[in-house]
């Protein structure tokens, strides 16, 4: 591979149940949300119209109808992407990515 593009960095947390809400509080009133993803299965892909509201996404993430949750919002001029992952007894995993589509 030829392309000398540095990759952005990623950020990996875990998150209660209260940081999740608190999350999503931020997104809603901090941010220019893009699109709410939610990932059904395993394996596949999510049609681009499978987009849903920011709060029907915290309910299916906290009542475990996803396997994964991607949050896309605009904070600042700059793009994030925050994946949302279940783990075990009430805790998620966030990674998040800093996207520059300027490259």
């Amino acid at each position: 591979m030829s392309d000398s593009t540095p990759l952005p960095a990623l950020h990996q947390a875990e998150l209660d149940d209260a940081t999740l809400r608190q999350l999503f509080e931020d997104v809603r009133t901090h941010t220019e949300l893009m699109e709410v993803i939610p990932k059904y299965a395993a394996v596949g892909y999510v049609p681009e119209i499978a987009a849903i509201t920011l709060a029907e996404g915290l309910d299916l993430l906290l009542g475990g109808g996803v396997r994964a949750l991607q949050l896309r919002y605009r904070h600042n001029g700059t793009v994030w992407w925050d994946t949302l992952t279940p783990i075990t007894h009430g805790t998620f995993r966030i990674v998040r990515i800093q996207h520059d589509f300027t490259h």
